[in-house]
């Protein structure tokens, strides 16, 4: 994340700058081998709009249903020219020029990929009453002929005592699908123009934040999510919600290169807790993902505004090159699960924290779960075969919500499937496929691929007064091989980045760790 020196790219064994600025001849040549990624601010970037238009600014901000511009929440503590920073709408056209400039600069600057902050653009103002410019009250008209003047009789119309906002209007739902197609489809045309400058297919990525349901709109534009994930710094432990992010790109087919939120940072360098952060990078690789090197991390608190957390190399270093030099032991594995959790998107979005929160309770159950995805109006996707592939069990606690034909596709593909509506069904439907003796304070992540499967065992008892994962000792693991695709496998491969390979023997589906603290692999393989 962030543009670096060569040695930096170097010490991590970096693959992807996932957040570079505009190319240079002198930055391409320190990121050599490394997969640039130019990035494009929707929000970020306001200065240099205004610079772009000094007398015609203001035609491309948003503006609330009173027509007052909007300021952007956490970019409150920033100026130009006196200016505050405005969020500017995605429909007007004079924004999209300076969008499309930027993106067209970018590719023909040299960048391998183009990176999109703030990806929903005006949809991502929705929480604010946004955006009842001209242009968004035009495209709507087919369902209101002026949705702006609508919602300000509904708001003057209020009775006594009652207080009312835009967001509360009955058509809002609409309103907000609406907008959110239109971040979709513009993303879509950024990436045909992409494609246009360069002469060639320009991958795509966003700051895509799973955990909010809207992000997921413009999936098919990207080939992969890099993103601000919540990660609970400030509990001091270690938190299961990441890993529902994780399941939800998994979900999605698009893999996550994630970061921490800018208060989880702002956290971390305040306190000054690297040792968390290398629990978060563990369980980030665990899960098939990666979390981005923790080079330059943008920080923000109501208190600092915008900050910056440069995290110490030699921290985190040795984890990303444990990760490049043991490459054979992540790539082509897929979780492994037959418990599938059916979330309608539609649902997601109108609760996401029972959603998370199922997924949090399965995680700390030790039942590695799928997320199975039902589309909407707004996300565009089927339930499909795949999606369904191995699962015994489906938790389907709104099946109402689902469309008729993801409906159809759950009885057609998996009809001797169990289903349950409750995560404590699902639980005592489930057989754990591997299992910790005892009440180890672990996460067992298992992984298969054709005849094999590597099992990630996460230490989860961060200790803050050492900054550590406690190392725990003589862990014993039952293990169905026949359910992994390893029947016959006698002996494990064991390995870490804090400790030498060994191999330990598997007698009756079970084996013994003599030792795990932050993260160990066990390799199995089919005889």
């Amino acid at each position: 994340m962030y543009q670096a020196e060569r040695a930096v790219y170097s010490d991590y064994g970096a693959t992807v700058l996932a957040w570079g600025g505009t190319p240079t001849p002198e930055s391409l040549e320190a990121a050599r081998s490394v997969a640039f990624y130019g990035s494009v601010g929707m929000v970020t970037e306001f200065a240099a709009y205004h610079d772009r238009f000094p007398t015609t600014w203001e035609a491309g901000l948003c503006r609330d249903v009173h027509g007052q511009p909007i300021q952007v929440p956490w970019l409150a503590d920033h100026r130009h020219q006196g200016v505050p920073y405005w969020w500017c709408c995605t429909r007007q056209p004079q924004f999209r020029q300076f969008l499309e400039d930027r993106v067209a600069k970018t590719v023909r600057a040299g960048a391998h990929g183009v990176h999109v902050d703030d990806h929903l653009g005006t949809a991502g103002a929705l929480f604010l009453g946004a955006c009842f410019c001209d242009r968004c009250v035009e495209g709507f008209r087919p369902r209101d002929p002026d949705y702006r003047a609508t919602v300000l009789a509904w708001l003057k119309a209020a009775p006594a005592g009652e207080t009312r906002r835009a967001q509360d209007h009955p058509l809002w739902p609409e309103w907000s699908a609406y907008q959110v197609r239109g971040a979709a489809a513009y993303m879509a045309e950024l990436r045909a123009l992409a494609a246009r400058e360069a002469g060639r297919e320009v991958p795509m990525s966003a700051n895509a934040g799973l955990l909010w349901p809207n992000h997921l709109a413009d999936y098919r534009a990207l080939d992969f999510f890099s993103a601000e994930i919540e990660h609970g710094a400030a509990s001091l432990r270690l938190s299961d919600r990441p890993f529902f992010a994780y399941r939800i790109a998994d979900a999605m087919g698009r893999p996550l290169a994630a970061t921490a939120s800018g208060q989880d940072w702002a956290f971390v360098k305040e306190r000054g807790c690297p040792g968390l952060v290398r629990a978060w990078i563990a369980a980030s690789y665990a899960a098939g993902h990666a979390l981005m090197a923790p080079h330059r991390q943008w920080c923000y608190t109501e208190e600092k505004g915008t900050h910056w957390y440069d995290g110490p190399r030699e921290a985190y270093a040795p984890l990303y090159r444990f990760v490049r030099e043991n490459q054979a032991f992540l790539d082509g594995y897929e979780a492994w699960a037959e418990v599938g959790l059916v979330m309608p998107h539609r649902s997601f979005a109108a609760d996401r924290e029972r959603w998370i929160g199922m997924g949090e309770a399965l995680a700390a159950a030790g039942v590695p779960y799928r997320v199975v995805i039902g589309g909407d109006d707004v996300v565009d996707r089927s339930i499909e075969s795949r999606d369904l592939a191995g699962l015994r069990v489906l938790l389907n606690p709104v099946p109402g919500d689902l469309r008729p034909e993801d409906r159809a596709a759950l009885e057609a593909v998996a009809p001797s499937a169990r289903r349950v509506a409750t995560v404590g069904e699902a639980i005592a439907a489930s057989r754990p496929v591997v299992a910790v003796e005892g009440d180890a304070p672990v996460r067992l992540l298992p992984r298969a691929r054709p005849g094999g499967a590597v099992v990630h065992v996460l230490g989860r008892a961060y200790e803050p007064q050492r900054d550590a994962v406690a190392t725990l000792h003589d862990i014993a693991l039952r293990v169905d091989l026949e359910a992994l695709g390893v029947a016959g496998c006698r002996r494990a491969r064991v390995l870490g980045p804090d400790s030498a390979p060994v191999e330990v023997p598997i007698e009756l589906g079970r084996l013994r760790l003599a030792s795990a603290g932050l993260w160990a692999l066990v390799h199995l393989t089919g005889r």
